[in-house]
């Protein structure tokens, strides 16, 4: 894709995530949007039909970063046990996801009160989490509680690093009955 219509989307996004953490969705019209993205109306429509298009847009792009949070850099079991027994190294990957979710935190903190996001982001937690497992409902379980994770991590304005959340997540996942370091 063209840079430059790279660069206009991503104005319009990041238009779209700071408004909807000053109102509600409803009340956010399309003349708010073009203001803060500093862009007219027709160029607007050039890249999305209408606000719930834009909408639904976002999400599928942040969705779709996520899943490649989780899946680069894969690992396996032992070499993750290894990592971490010997230089208390997380996860990459979730070092990765939590990235993301820093990177996306407007979006998620508005996002993880709307109804129909949270059940996407667990359908998509799962269907990654299943390429590492067999066991559906582990892979269930663990999304649910990465969702639960994310959104006191959001709710607390991020305060720990996604370092400290990753190396949290993986003394859970390799050793679920070590004394956790604080």
């Amino acid at each position: 894709m063209n840079p430059r219509v790279l660069k206009t989307r991503k104005s319009i996004m990041n238009a779209f995530h700071d408004l909807m953490t000053e109102k509600k969705y409803e009340s956010i019209t399309i003349r708010d949007i073009v203001l803060r993205a500093g862009i007219n109306r027709s160029t607007f429509y050039l890249h999305f039909l209408d606000k719930a298009d834009l909408m639904e847009q976002n999400s599928n792009f942040i969705l779709e970063k996520l899943r490649e949070a989780i899946r680069y850099p894969t690992f396996s079991l032992e070499a993750a046990q290894r990592d971490y027994e010997e230089r208390q190294q997380p996860i990459s990957s979730l070092i990765a996801f939590f990235n993301h979710i820093q990177e996306y935190f407007k979006f998620y903190s508005v996002m993880l009160g709307e109804k129909q996001f949270p059940q996407q982001l667990d359908e998509v937690i799962k269907e990654e989490l299943l390429k590492f497992s067999l066991d559906k409902v582990r892979c269930a379980y663990n999304a649910g509680g990465l969702i639960g994770l994310i959104r006191y991590w959001v709710s607390t304005k991020m305060q720990e690093s996604p370092e400290h959340m990753a190396k949290w997540v993986t003394q859970m996942l390799l050793f679920p009955y070590s004394q956790m370091d604080e």
